[in-house]
């Protein structure tokens, strides 16, 4: 007896191995085929993977025996279609690919010839009818955890300091010998004194081992205050609920948690690089290397002094106070608004605005014809395939077109509603901000500086021990201020006659406003 025959048994879960239809039962009625056509079993199979797809070990192991003994396997059988694949693209493919090899694939419960074409309708309504039953227990299994997750339950991999418990039918959380130490956690993040990374260390001491990007998603996640996210499907938006299980975390403290990491707590010390000693790091180019000067604040003579400094080796040094006064004195005071230019500036971004203003109701006007034009087309075409004008299928497609068209146009009508022109007071109080740079750079705190300088130079400041020069200024401010006038001689750029005050004036760019 030759033997060239594989055979294939599967199941998907263990009450199947063990009961009913399982694998033995499989693999006796393909031996008792086998027997009666008198095939030689060269190799069997027994798998205990869902169908899905063919990413199944027994299969793959499969598939490598038979392309390394081409020649001598004629048939691969199974009982029925369903223990083959349920997934018609992935089925067709395998079946391509052991028709080019010159192997049969059959079920010896549903044999189908498949050298007749006719055939290939009966196997696709074997292999789409699993399918669909794959499909409908997805579909049911989804809606049914999203109405466990809306009733309050937990599905998902149990944070720390939970452990997965249920209630009645339905999963949730219970806190476990890990959340002792939870409460001390949020409480010293809570008071912002302590660095996060400092607080991470000192309490893996005490037990706690994950990860810092772990430690940062704990304290922001709602879980610990007793809640639950109920997932976005269906086109529903994502919400968060009570969920079952009880809280391990007061709210109190998880908001205030949540401020620290938001940076509301002034006194938070937060894995960050400011400090309010150096506002200009970052800012400055070192005069000797080019280099970006770094900082650093020394403790000595019984005080803290700030230095900025170089990282490359011409060991460039300087006394932060030093480089603050020269900075104020050299260009931030030179910034000074003429009433005159401050005028003419005040009155060409009102105008800019007004003419936007004017434009958005053209706008809105315009949208609003083109929809009116579009639901006509719509409505047109749906009469004439009514009266049997047009086929059903050049009315689908024109349909999907102007639908399609007709939703873009309500989105770019609700963008254009929503854009907001500044009014006249908003402009008036952003552009008399301009007139005290020096003032709210002075009184500002260090996000503040920051913004400021953000907004003048975009480019580095040129630093030594007595000279500070900009190498390129906001052009805006440039015009305005003359700063290029006064700081001629620090190599500041030389403003262009020929540039147009109404379009270097986009309100969005003077950011003072926020300050």
């Amino acid at each position: 007896m030759e033997l060239d025959t594989i055979i294939y048994s599967r199941v998907s879960t263990d009450d199947q191995a063990d009961y009913g239809y399982g694998r033995d039962h499989q693999r006796d009625v393909l031996k008792a085929y086998c027997k009666i056509k008198n095939y030689g079993i060269a190799k069997e199979y027994l798998e205990d993977h869902s169908a899905k797809n063919f990413n199944r070990p027994e299969w793959k192991k499969l598939e490598i025996y038979v392309k390394a003994n081409k020649k001598g396997i004629k048939r691969i059988l199974f009982t029925k279609w369903d223990r083959f694949s349920r997934n018609m693209e992935e089925a067709m493919r395998v079946l391509r690919k052991f028709r080019d090899w010159g192997i049969i694939v059959n079920a010896v419960e549903q044999p189908l010839d498949l050298s007749n074409p006719n055939q290939k309708v009966m196997l696709s309504m074997y292999l789409i009818m699993p399918e669909i039953e794959n499909d409908n227990i997805s579909s049911r299994t989804k809606d049914g955890m999203y109405r466990a997750i809306k009733y309050g339950a937990f599905l998902g991999t149990p944070p720390y300091g939970f452990s997965r418990v249920r209630y009645g039918k339905y999963a949730s959380l219970a806190p476990d010998e890990d959340s002792e130490l939870l409460p001390s956690i949020f409480n010293k993040v809570s008071l912002g004194v302590e660095s996060l990374e400092g607080l991470r260390k000192q309490f893996r001491d005490k037990g706690y081992k994950k990860s810092k990007a772990t430690f940062y998603k704990m304290l922001r996640n709602r879980v610990y205050i007793g809640m639950v996210k109920v997932p976005e499907y269906r086109k529903e938006d994502s919400y968060w609920i009570d969920g079952l299980h009880d809280a391990i975390i007061d709210i109190t403290t998880f908001n205030k948690v949540q401020d620290v990491l938001e940076g509301k707590n002034r006194h938070a010390k937060l894995p960050s690089k400011k400090n309010e000693a150096l506002p200009l790091r970052g800012f400055l180019e070192c005069d000797n290397c080019g280099n970006t000067l770094t900082g650093s604040v020394s403790t000595g003579n019984g005080g803290k002094y700030g230095y900025y400094h170089c990282r490359s080796n011409c060991k460039t040094r300087v006394s932060a106070i030093s480089i603050h006064n020269v900075f104020k004195a050299k260009i931030l005071n030179k910034i000074k608004v003429s009433d005159n230019v401050f005028n003419l500036y005040l009155e060409i971004i009102t105008d800019v605005q007004k003419a936007k203003r004017g434009d958005k109701g053209e706008h809105i006007k315009s949208l609003n014809q083109k929809i009116q034009e579009t639901i006509s087309l719509i409505e047109n075409t749906e009469d004439k395939y009514a009266s049997d004008k047009i086929k059903e299928e050049p009315f689908n497609r024109m349909l999907n077109r102007y639908n399609t068209n007709l939703m873009s146009l309500r989105a770019e009508l609700e963008e254009v509603k929503e854009a907001k022109a500044l009014s006249v007071k908003t402009i008036e109080t952003a552009v008399e901000m301009i007139k005290i740079i020096p003032q709210l750079f002075e009184n500002g705190d260090f996000d503040q500086k920051v913004k400021i300088l953000g907004l003048l130079f975009p480019e580095k400041l040129i630093i030594s021990k007595n000279e500070c020069r900009t190498k390129k200024q906001n052009i805006v401010i440039e015009l305005l201020t003359r700063v290029n006038k006064g700081l001629k001689k620090f190599g500041t750029k030389k403003a262009i006659i020929s540039d147009g005050l109404s379009t270097l004036a986009p309100p969005l760019r003077l950011e003072l406003r926020t300050l």
